[in-house]
């Protein structure tokens, strides 16, 4: 056959490689699946459910067109209304299913092209599996499901009715919710680009594309840029250097992913284990990388190599355009941390670059071994990912649920700053517990009788921050703020001995925990005490059930693995569990 026919992009029983997609897939799933059992809402996420519980739908609303993120309100509207108690369960599942149409439709626009085509199998295994976004399971599952119509562009592009052909533009501007993804683009003029057409039919072809892209912007910069609270966040450098350290920051973070996808990955099963199963995939691999795996040499003939050139400039474009605005700003993606969701459009570009170089290797066994090895560390690390945040979830739930107890017990108003012990080695990857995450559950689920306390840790920069603590502004969830209460105390929580380290902990006792429920609500698997001149002095607790009817109980009673039932009413009996 072939490598460059048309007919190998245009007949499905021609697809290339077309078992590492399948492959790919199966993994996914079988990957994340346990993650879809945590009980976890972290950072931004809070903010979002604490608006929706308290102010409802209308709330959420206002709240997304002040972020500037008006279209975000469309996807987390549908994830509450399906599970309204549980719309971080909806979020996981949503997240997932976008994930994998997504890496179908991106293996079928790639497939397409003489230009793509050959990288279009090897790409998109390594998207489904891709250690570089690590957040998917949580309410972030919204920037997969702008990428759907982000791709949804592309695919009914090629559609032979007119009216799907015509509403292509219009998934283009929704997907542009997210704004970022606008750093793909030099991958459609690739795929829209033939040698067969003059540059002004391309133009013509790509005129509605652009033109929803320019409609965005001007939207951005006038009626949906950012207001209320969030006025002036993120404004634009002027400092280059920083500029440059950020962008540098953002592209390091792609070997460091790499590094972080392997050292984690094989700590999931411990270093023997995994080597034995990475070395079984890439046997396997290898015996199959004559068929189901087969994919085409890109350096055959001096056509191909244009291609390949055209392929490594498109993915280090891409790369550059989607670390740019952040840089800009100067922030900037991190593998280890939340803002792993920053590097979203830029790592596809990345893969792009990856594919690439894989398929430069000549033979195919060697070629199917070494992206073996690769699809090996990616689903260790997105495997290892999907345990730390069932584990996040046990320690989140028990750290919280003990918070409440201890705040209902002495109930004079009081700011707390809570010491964590080994925070980065029990938050998934090294995350921060902000204002939202200590405060938004405790508030929905005290009794209103009493005064408002805070609770702050001391490794996330609430008491360093000039609008926080140390000016006497406290806050639930940074949205509002409220006069601190004099009285200040310090906690101190650890896991130890009741729960056990991540890489020690199996997956069977790991999941038993998450999802069995609190014998009491005054109790917990790790130590909670109060610090006096470093001494630990016992915290008393005391039980209190809210009312059902109250917004947010069910969600957080679920969250925080209350025992059942978890409040007053008629309705709190089969609800939650």
């Amino acid at each position: 056959m072939k490598a460059g026919s048309d007919a190998a992009t245009a007949q499905p029983h021609t697809r290339l490689g077309i078992g590492y997609v399948w492959l790919a897939m199966a993994i996914a799933v079988v990957a994340s699946l346990p993650a879809l059992f945590a009980r976890e809402v972290f950072g931004d996420d809070w903010t979002v459910y604490y608006i929706y519980w308290t102010q409802g739908l209308a709330g959420l609303a206002r709240l997304m067109w002040e972020s500037a993120h008006t279209g975000f309100a469309i996807p987390m509207a549908l994830f509450v209304t399906l599970l309204p108690d549980t719309p971080d369960v909806a979020a996981r599942i949503g997240g997932l299913a976008c994930h994998l149409v997504n890496g179908l439709i991106f293996y079928s626009i790639l497939a397409r092209s003489p230009t793509t085509k050959q990288i279009a199998a090897l790409f998109t295994a390594l998207f489904l599996l891709s250690p570089f976004y690590a957040i998917r399971l949580t309410l972030n599952a919204v920037y997969d499901f702008f990428l759907l119509f982000y791709l949804l562009s592309y695919a009914l592009s090629y559609s032979k009715m007119r009216a799907l052909r015509w509403a292509a533009p219009f998934c283009l501007l929704f997907a542009l919710s997210l704004e970022t993804l606008i750093a793909l683009e030099p991958l459609r003029i690739v795929l829209v680009r033939s040698a067969n057409k003059r540059w002004a039919q391309t133009l013509v072809r790509l005129a509605p594309f652009w033109l929803a892209i320019a409609t965005m912007v001007a939207l951005r910069l006038t009626i949906l840029g950012k207001s209320g609270h969030y006025a002036g966040q993120y404004s634009f450098l002027l400092d280059p250097v920083a500029i440059g350290k950020a962008l540098s920051a953002h592209l390091t973070a792609f070997p460091r992913g790499l590094d972080y996808a392997y050292s984690h990955g094989f700590a999931l099963l411990g270093r023997p284990v995994s080597s034995t199963l990475s070395l079984i995939l890439i046997t396997g691999f290898v015996l199959f990388s004559s068929r189901a795996l087969w994919t085409p040499w890109l350096i055959e003939d001096r056509s191909s190599v244009r291609r390949l050139l055209v392929l490594l400039l498109t993915g280090a474009v891409i790369a550059i355009l989607g670390a740019l605005p952040f840089a800009l700003t100067g922030t900037y993606g991190d593998v280890t941390r939340g803002e792993s969701r920053l590097l979203f459009a830029s790592q596809v570009g990345i893969l792009i670059l990856m594919a690439a170089t894989l398929q430069m290797i000549p033979g195919s066994r060697l070629r199917a071994a070494m992206a073996g090895g690769l699809v090996a560390v990616f689903a260790l690390a997105m495997a290892y990912d999907s345990k730390w945040l069932l584990y996040d979830g046990l320690i989140s739930t028990d750290l919280q649920r003990q918070v409440r107890a201890a705040l209902l017990a002495d109930p004079e108003p009081k700011v707390v700053k809570l010491q964590v012990e080994n925070s980065h080695l029990l938050s998934f990857r090294s995350r921060c517990l902000g204002a939202s995450d200590m405060n938004v559950a405790n508030m929905i689920l005290r009794d209103e009788s009493r005064e408002r306390s805070f609770v702050y840790t001391d490794y996330c920069g609430d008491f360093q921050l000039p609008s926080m603590v140390l000016r006497g502004k406290c806050t639930i969830s940074y949205l509002e703020f409220l006069p601190c209460p004099p009285r200040r105390e310090a906690w101190r929580y650890r896991a130890a001995s009741g729960i056990a380290p991540l890489d020690d902990i199996g997956f069977f006792e790991l999941m038993s925990a998450v999802l069995r429920a609190a014998p009491s609500a005054t109790q917990g698997y790790g130590e909670l005490v109060q610090l006096k001149d470093d001494l630990p002095i016992p915290l008393a607790r005391a039980e209190y059930r809210p009312p059902c009817q109250r917004p947010g109980v069910p969600g957080s009673a679920w969250l925080l693995a209350l025992p059942a039932p978890a409040c007053d009413g008629p309705k709190a009996e089969g609800r939650w569990f």
